[in-house]
């Protein structure tokens, strides 16, 4: 059987009990959870700003005509779209398994984050108690070399606790850590929006770090310029991202000119302290100029194969 225990982790013996371990944990994930949510914030948030489209369609009932709310539809009817076994499905999630493992070695505690962003599992390996981490990384694959700075008899120890929890030969466990204790972080869909916008009125959260004027400026343009080409459809993902890429480059040409450098910008997204505005009170959506979509779609074609 290939087991590749990536992210497993030993709890050191400063680590507290269960459920004092637990409350910290949870604690620190919630902490970590609001740090992440801000960008889908920001990218949804700029869907209705830049979209006309986004605007104008019906999602339903009058809560909707508020941009946080519309926003957070989008989200969530995204979220619904996607297969659960999708990559960007959940990307906030979190949880943790815990085992245990007793033998003539001694007791050693065990952890498996389950984690949809890094973020969640460098954050774990950042708890302390008295300066001292609660977590030490514990990983074991049997389809790789031994880590150099791994002992043979580490090693071989690993992959034996890692056997043992997973259960491999038991009907019931099918040789995964789902039967083990463990902590779910709540709501990582629903609570995207809910825990760190709604009701909050005094937040200092700046969208506009998250998804800049620049970056919306750009895919505008990108928008813009694809259209006014009227590319023939392409026949295969590499040309679409081959297609793309020239686009791209065509755009950051043209930015680097002192017409693309006083360029009109979009207005900044609304202050996430305001994003119960109605809909019909944002700014007019930002259309790029046409002279700078005409001359990034010469610059486009001035660089690609005839043909293409």
């Amino acid at each position: 059987m290939s087991t590749k225990l990536y992210d497993g982790l030993r709890l050191t013996a400063h680590a507290p009990d269960l459920f004092e371990l637990t409350r910290v944990i949870s604690k620190r994930m919630r902490e970590v959870f609001r740090e992440l949510a801000v960008p889908v914030i920001a990218r949804n948030v700029a869907r209705v700003v830049d979209d006309t489209e986004v605007r104008e369609r019906d999602m339903g009932g009058p809560l909707h005509s508020y941009t946080v709310y519309r926003a957070r539809k989008l989200w969530l009817d995204e979220q619904a779209g996607l297969d659960d076994r999708m990559t960007f499905h959940d990307p906030l999630r979190f949880s943790i398994v815990f085992g245990q493992v007793d033998d003539d070695y001694g007791t050693r505690r065990l952890a498996y984050p389950f984690a949809g962003n890094r973020a969640y599992t460098d954050a774990l390996m950042t708890l302390e108690a008295d300066g001292r981490p609660l977590f030490v990384d514990y990983h074991y694959q049997n389809q790789a070399d031994r880590p150099d700075e791994i002992r043979v008899k580490e090693w071989k120890r690993r992959r034996d606790d890692w056997n043992r929890l997973l259960g491999a030969d038991d009907r019931e466990t099918d040789g995964t850590l789902g039967h083990l204790p463990g902590w779910q972080l709540p709501d990582s869909i629903e609570g995207v929006f809910d825990a760190v916008l709604l009701g909050c009125k005094d937040t200092t959260i700046d969208l506009n770090a998250h998804c800049t004027i620049e970056h919306r400026m750009r895919r505008a343009l990108n928008r813009a310029v694809t259209l006014d080409l009227d590319l023939d459809e392409a026949n295969s993902i590499s040309r679409v991202l081959t297609r793309n890429r020239r686009i791209e480059r065509a755009i950051e040409l043209y930015l680097r000119t002192a017409d693309g450098a006083a360029m009109l910008r979009p207005e900044p997204l609304p202050d996430a302290r305001y994003l119960d505005i109605a809909v019909s009170e944002l700014p007019p959506v930002y259309e790029p100029p046409a002279e700078a979509v005409a001359r990034i779609s010469e610059l486009y074609r001035e660089r690609v194969p005839v043909g293409d």
